[in-house]
């Protein structure tokens, strides 16, 4: 996804309605959060082992999963 935000690092779009994004706060640090619309579902801290100037598609599963599961948890 293209994005004009400097500090993302990545997003998705769930179900055709929940906004996913995933911020870079420091160089290991960053927050996951859950948008329906303009209302802010979930903000959460994101510690990392490795730089987010390399991230590995392991970090990318568990940043899905847990918007999924949170999501789901929520229907």
């Amino acid at each position: 996804m293209v994005t004009n935000t400097p500090n993302r690092v990545w997003s998705v779009t769930l179900d055709d309605r929940y906004i996913v994004t995933v911020d870079r706060t420091g160089e290991f640090t960053g927050e996951l959060v859950i948008r329906d619309g303009d209302k802010e579902l979930l903000r959460e801290p994101i510690k990392q082992k490795r730089s987010f100037d390399r991230v590995a598609w392991r970090d990318v599963a568990a940043w899905q999963l847990r918007a999924e599961r949170f999501v789901d948890e929520g229907k």
